[in-house]
C-alpha cells in the first residue's frame, strides 16, 4: 500500500517537471525579445533566436534604452502540440515613435530552452492561428 502512494506521488511529480513552460514565461520571453529588438541589442537578440545569424538587423547598429515595459504590450499566446511551438501576438504602442506595433512571435524548442524562430515569425497569419488553436492566455488584455 505504502508502495502505490509512494509510486503514484513520483509520477505526479514527474508528470509536473515535463509540463512546458507557463504562458507567464511564454510572455516574459516575448518581452525579452521585443525589449532587444527596440534597445538595439544585437547580442540579447543572438540569445533569444533559434538560429543564430537569422536575425542581423541591429549588428552594427548603436544600443539605446527604448524604456519598453512589460505592462504596455497585450500578449496573446497560443500553442500547438503538433508542431511544438508558441505563437505569440504582442501589441503596444511603439516607444520610439508613434505607431502600434502587432508583433508576430513564434517560439520553438532547442535543447531545453525556448527560442525565436525569425523566419516562421514571418509567415504567421493571426486569424489562422486564432481559428486553428486554443488561446492559451491573454495578458495585460483587460
Amino acid at each position: 500500500m505504502k508502495l502505490s502512494i509512494l509510486l503514484s506521488t513520483l509520477l505526479v511529480l514527474l508528470a509536473g517537471c515535463n509540463q512546458g513552460p507557463s504562458p507567464e514565461e511564454i510572455a516574459k520571453l516575448a518581452y525579452e525579445w521585443e525589449k532587444a529588438n527596440f534597445d538595439r541589442n544585437y547580442d540579447k537578440e543572438q540569445e533569444l533566436i533559434y538560429e543564430k545569424g537569422s536575425f542581423e538587423i541591429h549588428k552594427t547598429a548603436k544600443k539605446k534604452d527604448s524604456g519598453l515595459q512589460y505592462d504596455d504590450i497585450r500578449f496573446e499566446i497560443y500553442y500547438s502540440e503538433e508542431s511544438e511551438q508558441y505563437y505569440v501576438f504582442a501589441d503596444f504602442d511603439n516607444p520610439n515613435g508613434d505607431n502600434a506595433v502587432e508583433d508576430n512571435i513564434v517560439f520553438r524548442k532547442k535543447a531545453d530552452e525556448w527560442k525565436v524562430d525569425t523566419s516562421k515569425s514571418l509567415d504567421i497569419n493571426r486569424e489562422e492561428i486564432k481559428q486553428k488553436f486554443e488561446q492559451e492566455a491573454c495578458i495585460h488584455c483587460e
